[in-house]
């Protein structure tokens, strides 16, 4: 492909041919109709006058030759397209026919334009200098023919010879004008051919980027930066490189993440992409384009078409905004996986602490219970039933505890704007569950968000609720939803004994704490905030704002 139109120099725009003149149709039928008139008026003049037999078949077998002539790029004989090819040679014959059609016809008036017709392709064919010196040539075999006709007085040649002199100076003039006026529209009609690829372009463009950023999956996202590169480029084969530290990693720590058509199954992989623009002679052209994300390189985007299309710095320069927009769109993918990761992990962690927290130390305190009512069962029977009504608590607890595990592992959302009837039926469990009494409420239309963005609100109002019944001794909360112009406000408020925020901080920086940065996480992870209000015997108020999709 090639960004830039291809405009032909002056030099080469002042030599153009009656095949390749814009307006040859207009020159061919223009020429036919002059030749009938130039030679049908002297031919109707001889037989009135009464020409003897020779000279009108002689003059008729001529005018036809030279009526075809005028539209040799009809003619199928070889001759004829021997005549096109040889320009001068073609203006030769046409100007010795005229001389004689001009010798048999002795018409100083109609009969001169045979002179004329040939007189244009000249002028479109050559320079000024060299039309000049053919306007003389066919000036002189006019008064050649003038004179070969009969005697003629001195002012019987000098009118025609003086009124078609003039006439093909103004024949020179009209057909380059005629010409330059070609020329400009040619370029016009280019430049607007280039700027309906560039606007197409951008569309495109624009559409692939929106197409891009709406996928925050990393191996989705690096298949369609390839498939976008090969259409935008209409390359044969795209293939997209990442920068590697890692033990697969190729030449320069690139390894090849994506490419479109995908590779044949067991066929290995490249090992290292091309390193800048790569003509590969009759394998094709190859163009590498660097990706960069806030300066950095991450990558490089290879387009390869193996027909021999010439890839050239114009066409890096269009594509060039498509790698960057491209390059965002993989960083924002990996991060996204990356943050993933970290929730994932967290959740995890939270997990494990959990587990070892409350359900193992609550199973290792009654098996001890167990074992020690096992010991004494005999010996004091009293204090064995205390063990075992002690283990028998322990049990109960730690039964609560994994039901509340096994609560706060509820299946993500697959429908962002099913959450508030998710979040009631959330609260209406955890009722049941701890006795606290509990309510919803949700104000608005149902909520858009994305199911990512929905599950993250779900466990961040999970998280609160869990603390409440740990750690709050509340005897009432309420959940409340409402959906505004751009964002989802979502508050749990408690009437239990409170904390203090700064005390909750330092226990969260050494590893304690309410779980409060998960909160804090889950809400940042989806482009939201949390902000929590507590004192001491004031209960607790946690508020989560999250950003609606936009339409």
């Amino acid at each position: 492909m090639s960004a830039q139109p291809s405009q032909p120099s002056p030099a080469a725009a002042q030599r153009l041919d009656l095949q390749s003149y814009d307006g040859q149709h207009t020159v061919f039928v223009s020429a036919l109709l002059a030749a009938v008139v130039a030679c049908g008026v002297p031919l109707a003049q001889g037989l009135i006058t009464g020409w003897p037999a020779g000279r009108l078949i002689a003059y008729s077998l001529l005018a036809l030759v030279y009526v075809a002539l005028t539209q040799i790029h009809l003619l199928p004989l070889r001759v004829a397209q021997r005549l096109c090819a040889h320009t001068s040679i073609y203006l030769t014959v046409m100007g010795l026919l005229g001389f004689v059609l001009q010798s048999i016809s002795g018409d100083p008036f109609v009969q001169p334009i045979v002179f004329t017709i040939p007189f244009v392709h000249a002028a479109i064919a050559y320079d000024a200098r060299r039309t000049a010196v053919v306007g003389g040539v066919y000036l002189l075999l006019l008064v050649l023919g003038l004179w070969a006709s009969g005697p003629e007085g001195a002012a019987q040649i000098l009118f025609p010879l003086a009124s078609y002199g003039a006439l093909l100076v103004f024949m020179y003039s009209f057909t380059r004008m005629a010409m330059a006026q070609a020329a400009a529209r040619e370029r016009a009609d280019g430049l607007a051919a280039d700027l309906a690829r560039q606007r197409d372009y951008l569309q495109r463009l624009v559409g692939i980027t929106a197409a891009l950023t709406q996928d925050l999956e990393l191996q989705p996202v690096l298949e369609q930066v390839a498939a976008a590169g090969q259409t935008l480029a209409r390359a044969g084969q795209a293939r997209v490189w990442l920068r590697d530290e890692g033990p697969d990693g190729g030449s320069d720590g690139l390894r090849l993440a994506a490419a479109v058509p995908a590779l044949v199954q067991g066929t290995p992989a490249p090992a290292y992409p091309p390193s800048d623009v790569e003509a590969t002679g009759g394998n094709g052209t190859t163009l590498v384009l660097p990706l960069r994300a806030k300066g950095a390189p991450i990558g490089q985007l290879e387009l390869h078409d193996p027909v021999g299309a010439h890839f050239g710095q114009a066409d890096a320069a269009l594509l060039r905004p498509f790698a960057d927009a491209a390059a965002i769109a993989i960083e924002n993918a990996r991060l996204y996986e990356q943050a993933r990761l970290s929730a994932t992990l967290a959740e995890r962690n939270r997990l494990a602490r959990e587990l070892h927290d409350t359900i193992a130390q609550g199973l290792t305190a009654t098996a001890m219970q167990i074992e020690a009512a096992q010991r004494g069962f005999e010996r004091d029977p009293v204090r064995t039933q205390a063990r075992l009504h002690r283990a028998h608590q322990l049990a109960r607890e730690t039964l609560d505890d994994v039901r509340r595990s096994v609560w706060t592992l509820a299946s993500p959302l697959e429908d962002g704007q099913a959450l508030p009837e998710v979040l009631d039926d959330l609260v209406h469990r955890f009722q049941e569950r701890t006795a606290i009494e509990a309510r919803y409420s949700h104000t608005g239309a149902a909520p858009k968000l994305e199911a990512a963005a929905a599950t993250h609100a779900q466990r961040i109002v999970q998280e609160a609720l869990q603390n409440v019944e740990k750690h709050a001794r509340a005897a009432a909360v309420a959940v409340a939803s409402q959906t505004r112009a751009d964002e989802l406000h979502i508050s749990v408020r408690d009437n239990g004994v409170g904390f203090e925020p700064a005390s909750v901080r330092d226990q969260e920086g050494a590893g304690g704490g309410f779980g409060l940065t998960s909160l804090r996480e889950r809400a940042r992870l989806v482009g939201g905030r949390v902000e929590i209000e507590s004192a001491p015997g004031a209960g607790t108020s946690i508020s989560v704002r999250i950003p609606l999709v936009k339409v």
